[in-house]
């Protein structure tokens, strides 16, 4: 077998790495970091691409999530444009930024940000013969979100010179043809979220110190709801039919009716609280608030434990209605006049017979209307929870839109 290979002399390399050295030096001799490029005139444009490439820790309860991303940051800057046979472009390691101008790009939106460090700097500086800089990091951001709690979520991402304005930097997604500038690796996946559209604007702010340029992408994330079917709703559906088994129960078996009433009130208390604890502490209702409070715990699962109430207090009547007529016929015994014990006697036995029939239809009743109460709730609150998160979703991404 023939083979031929073609080596380089290692003086030829040692020249071309000399004559690189040399070239970074001449570079940071005339480049003064201080400065931003061409100070004095129009203000230096900064074209930004993010790679998204996990998204994690979407938190209801401190409203912010966490996102691992690659920044590229490009501008021109003529200080650093050279000539070299040898080399087109210059890729070198990340010291070099303390001694050029970079921008002072930060997230305004974000509470904290680290860059990573494994195992090395996770970032790399390009500057080409024409004195175009590429900058690249990969880091981690930490920023705010408070679209809670309807089943979307809608994540910013913003980005901002923390101290040159608009008279010294502008931002500019830097979309290309076929090219998002803002973009999402296809293998991320969120456990109780799905990912929806993303878009970004570019926008100027006002603020007290002047107008600043400013770069926002939006990311969009629909809620799974299986997780909260399976946890609360489902949970909290099955206490409720359980509170109705007290309604097939003898009406005597007071201690076997009261259990079943206090076990599923305090229950329903319990998943309420242990809900809430994983939720944001906010002034307004939740859906979550609608379900449990108001119509679930305080109506139909207390009211069930009312109804046996209501249901004591007609036997408690009846009780004394037998009582009164025992004492009715034993008085009655001593009297030997006509047909009035009789008439009394019928009295008496009519009123205890109907107070047995309306404990009897209590019963009945609540067999039928708990259930459709129950089923009408639930038709109710999935229509509305349903149509107006629908008719907010789009309301709020057109409003998102327009700004």
């Amino acid at each position: 077998n023939k083979f031929s290979c073609r080596f380089r002399p290692a003086h030829v390399q040692y020249t071309i790495e000399q004559n690189v050295s040399s070239l970074l030096k001449q570079l940071i001799n005339r480049t003064d970091r201080r400065i931003r490029p061409n100070y004095g005139g129009p203000p230096t444009e900064v074209n930004i691409t993010v790679f998204v490439q996990t998204i994690s820790a979407i938190s209801e309860v401190t409203m912010d999530y966490t996102i691992d991303l690659y920044l590229r940051q490009f501008w021109h800057d003529t200080r650093l444009a050279f000539e070299s046979e040898d080399e087109s472009s210059l890729t070198i390691g990340i010291d070099m930024v303390n001694y050029i101008w970079t921008p002072d790009t930060f997230f305004p939106n974000g509470k904290k940000s680290f860059f990573h460090e494994t195992t090395s700097h996770n970032s790399f500086l390009r500057i080409d013969k024409k004195g175009n800089v590429l900058r690249t990091a990969h880091l981690t951001p930490e920023t705010l979100t408070n679209e809670f709690p309807l089943d979307f979520q809608v994540c910013t991402l913003e980005i901002e010179s923390y101290g040159y304005s608009t008279k010294d930097i502008i931002y500019h997604w830097s979309d290309q043809p076929g090219e998002n500038a803002v973009q999402i690796d296809k293998d991320v996946e969120l456990a109780h979220f799905t990912i929806g559209k993303h878009w970004h604007i570019e926008r100027e702010i006002q603020l007290t110190t002047g107008p600043y340029s400013r770069l926002t992408a939006y990311f969009t994330f629909k809620r799974n709801i299986g997780f909260y079917l399976i946890q609360i709703y489902f949970p909290a559906s099955l206490i409720v039919v359980i509170s109705w088994v007290s309604f097939w129960l003898n009406r005597d078996a007071t201690q076997a009716r009261v259990a079943i009433g206090v076990t599923t009130v305090l229950t329903m208390t319990t998943l309420m609280t242990s809900t809430n604890a994983s939720l944001p502490k906010v002034s307004y209702l939740t859906y979550f608030n609608h379900f449990l409070s108001f119509t679930q715990q305080k109506f139909l699962v207390f009211a069930s434990l009312l109804e046996y109430a209501a249901i004591g207090y007609l036997m408690k009547r009846r009780r004394s209605r037998l009582n009164n007529s025992a004492m009715n016929m034993q008085n009655l015994r001593y009297v030997e006049v006509g047909d009035c014990p009789r008439k009394a006697r019928s009295r008496s036995e009519f009123s205890v017979k109907l107070l047995r029939r309306n404990t009897a239809k209590v019963d009945r009743y609540s067999r039928v209307v708990f259930p459709l109460c129950f089923v009408a709730f639930q038709l109710i609150y999935w229509t509305i929870f349903i149509t107006t998160t629908y008719v907010k979703y789009i309301q709020l991404i057109a409003k998102l839109k327009e700004s």
